[in-house]
């Protein structure tokens, strides 16, 4: 693990008192959609008492609030991701210009490795390269509208390019190899690009719900629970909103490259763990299905009609001999029957 983000990690917990990923998914995400709806919040809390010795009724409701709205927003994470990825909510032509611009940007990144003698600089420039698929020849290409969904994109293909393995097929089996204490040192330092992409979505509703306030208040006069009291201010909140959804996006970007290395290094180390997997033996497929039926319903199948019947010596449906098929069904060893 990178020591600056065990350091950070470490600090935050100590400070805080509360575990990273339970910072970055819930508590952030929940205290920044209660600024995203003050207006809301901020009628909700005045219905608590605002005397000294009862204040504390007000914070407690403030908690409950953010944590509610925390646990719903984390329960969206990967539509969030959909959405940042390109692969959901746009439009054929928007995702078309997307790709074809984050296409330019690769094209001109190779160009500049081409023309530069300067070794520096061009390992810097794959440095860049480096996150997006290849095609056949090694190439880079862009595949997703955004720059996150050309992140993932790129190390998702990782396992299939070097070792031949679906990633979303094998990945599920490879964690599940894991040992607990490496699944939670990755799982916390995941959390943080997932924190910093949510606190973006949150970011870019908040544009939405302060524009449309801003714009329903400049025909609607006197709107109540309008947000710093003037459709102006408004507006402007929406322009820091959008400006903060920009922001937290672009911090989240080299969290997930750094994700995307473990990742990939996952599939390198672990990959051994599922090898099992490719030792299919003969007829194993109905070896399984036998042993289910007897240890389910002390039942076989019989080769000669295809149904199941009774362990017994003969097929209830078609009078068929079943000791050989006993026979050689117990001698698989995968199960025992009479």
């Amino acid at each position: 693990m990178d020591l600056g983000f065990e350091a950070s990690k470490g600090a935050a917990e100590r400070v805080l008192g509360v575990k990273l990923p339970i910072l970055m998914r819930l508590i952030l995400p929940g205290l920044l959609a209660t600024a995203v709806l003050y207006p809301a919040v901020a009628w909700m809390l005045g219905h608590f008492p605002v005397e000294a010795e009862r204040f504390w009724e007000r914070i407690a409701g403030y908690a409950v609030l953010v944590l509610l709205l925390g646990a719903l927003i984390s329960t969206t994470n990967s539509e969030i991701y959909k959405v940042y990825e390109g692969r959901v909510l746009w439009p054929a032509g928007l995702r078309k210009w997307g790709i074809e611009r984050q296409q330019a940007g690769v094209d001109k990144l190779l160009k500049e490795s081409k023309a530069t003698s300067d070794q520096e600089q061009y390992d810097e420039l794959w440095y860049r390269l480096r996150v997006y698929k290849t095609n056949g020849e090694g190439l880079p290409f862009a595949s997703h509208p955004t720059r996150i969904g050309n992140i993932l994109a790129g190390y998702e293909q990782y396992p299939n390019t070097r070792y031949g393995m679906d990633s979303v097929f094998y990945w599920p089996r490879i964690w599940l190899q894991i040992e607990k204490d490496k699944k939670e040192e990755i799982d916390e330092q995941w959390s943080v690009a997932d924190g910093f992409l949510t606190l973006s979505a949150i970011s870019f509703g908040g544009t939405l719900i302060w524009s449309a306030q801003a714009l329903a208040a400049a025909f609607v006069r006197g709107l109540p629970g309008l947000p710093l009291g003037a459709p102006g201010f408004a507006f402007l909140g929406a322009l820091l909103w959008l400006a903060l959804g920009f922001f937290w996006y672009k911090l989240s970007l080299p969290f997930h490259r750094e994700n995307g290395e473990v990742y990939k290094a996952i599939f390198d180390i672990y990959r051994e763990k599922v090898s099992t997997m490719t030792g299919l033996k003969p007829n194993e497929r109905e070896l399984w299905e036998a042993a289910w039926a007897y240890l389910q319903y002390l039942m076989v199948k019989c080769a000669n009609c295809g149904k199941y019947t009774a362990a017994g010596n003969q097929c209830e449906k078609c009078g068929f001999v079943l000791l050989e098929l006993k026979k050689n069904l117990s001698s698989s060893g995968k199960f025992p029957i009479a």
